[in-house]
């Protein structure tokens, strides 16, 4: 995969965690269009990111999503693509 389409899939997985729309892990990655693994292996790289930025990526399993928190941490949330 290239660097683009990295960059697009991490906006998007960002933007549904956002919304606080993602479903459990199943339905995100179904949403998606992908593996569990490789939605875990994304999930990881915002997490990482989201802690630089003093938030965190967390679960609700009463509402059965994911979200920033603190919550909007991430409103105009944007990954600057790299090229080396």
């Amino acid at each position: 995969m290239n660097p683009i389409e990295k960059h697009d899939r991490l906006e998007r997985i960002a933007y549904f965690i956002q919304l606080e729309k993602t479903g459990s892990l199943e339905e995100f990655a179904h949403k998606l269009e992908m593996k569990k693994d490789t939605l875990l292996d994304y999930i990881t790289i915002l997490r990482d990111y989201a802690a630089r930025e003093d938030a965190e990526i967390r679960y609700d399993r009463g509402r059965k999503t994911y979200y920033f928190d603190p919550h909007g941490k991430f409103t105009d949330f944007k990954f600057k693509i790299i090229y080396w």
